[in-house]
């Protein structure tokens, strides 16, 4: 492991912890690029105001990521993994089925008291629309890896005889995403009055009731 160098450690007066090795260094500039994204967006943040967030000199930022847009794929991993480790560990097999309708049940609710993460997601998928924006690729693969799962899901459910042989698994599946994403950009506009884990947690419960057997 190399040497800590005098650009990598947290500067005084941030209040923030001196890391011991280059992974919690990474870790700790994740954590404060994925607020700022957050909250500016990512073309209005800079990475010295990032660097300053993460206590480190904008040399200390550069050593781990030498790109912002290194630096914002670390964070849409990040987001990733933990869905995936989330959903993982409430099942000792693969989901299948209803079981993954379930998940994106069980995942919404989470969501309700990951205010940061969904702040993130909401700001960033703004963004990412533009086919120039370098989080566009990541965008149009988490939208279309999750319709894809939802639908096959729905699939495996018809042959399974738990779900009508007729039912319409893409539209459904792409009905789900687009809901999601809606309710959590009214929930951050109105946490005091949307419950989207309730809202989603229904419609999933009323497609069931239509499609289920």
């Amino acid at each position: 492991m190399p040497a800590t160098t005098d650009g990598d450690a947290p500067r005084r007066g941030r209040g923030r912890p001196r890391g011991t090795g280059a992974g919690q260094t990474r870790e700790r500039i994740v954590a404060a690029a994925s607020d700022l994204f957050a909250e500016r967006g990512f073309h209005a943040t800079a990475m010295t105001s990032i660097a300053e967030a993460a206590g480190l000199s904008q040399t200390g930022l550069l050593h781990h990521f030498p790109t912002k847009e290194e630096l914002l794929a670390a964070v849409l991993e990040q987001r990733d993994l933990r869905d995936l480790e989330t959903l993982a560990s409430t099942h000792d097999r693969a989901p299948r089925g209803w079981e993954v309708w379930a998940d994106m049940v069980t995942l919404v609710g989470l969501n309700s008291e990951r205010e940061g993460l969904v702040r993130l997601f909401t700001m960033l998928a703004g963004e990412a629309v533009d086919p120039t924006h370098p989080g566009h690729g990541w965008l149009a693969a988490h939208h279309g890896a999750a319709v894809e799962s939802l639908a096959h899901a729905l699939r495996e459910a018809a042959h399974d005889g738990t779900a009508d042989e007729d039912v319409p698994a893409e539209q459904l599946a792409r009905q789900a995403v687009a809901l999601m994403d809606g309710l959590q950009l009214q929930w951050l506009m109105r946490p005091d009055e949307v419950d989207m884990a309730a809202d989603f947690a229904d419609w999933v419960a009323t497609v069931r009731h239509r499609w289920g057997s």
